[in-house]
């Protein structure tokens, strides 16, 4: 955090673990109640990696180890490009 900070950057530390999934990372389709109040509709969310990367912030992936087998997939696909 102190080379974050004494570079003018922001860090976000992600802590993984069995139970992150992609999604959590990545973001998804969530309900939201329509203005008028009549009905849900969808609306993508972005999850919390992929907001760090549209800032521009440092990614810190905590106990990677633990992640499961397509959250690794996943970071791969992304981080691979």
């Amino acid at each position: 955090n102190a080379l974050a900070v004494a570079s003018g950057n922001a860090l976000v530390r992600i802590n993984l673990s069995e139970q992150t999934d992609i999604a959590d990372l990545m973001g998804s389709d969530l309900p939201v109640q329509d203005s008028n109040g009549n009905g849900a509709s969808f609306e993508w969310s972005d999850g919390v990696l992929l907001r760090a990367i549209k800032s521009g912030s440092w990614v810190l992936l905590d106990e990677l180890n633990l992640a499961s087998q397509s959250v690794l997939e996943g970071l791969n696909s992304c981080l691979d490009h």
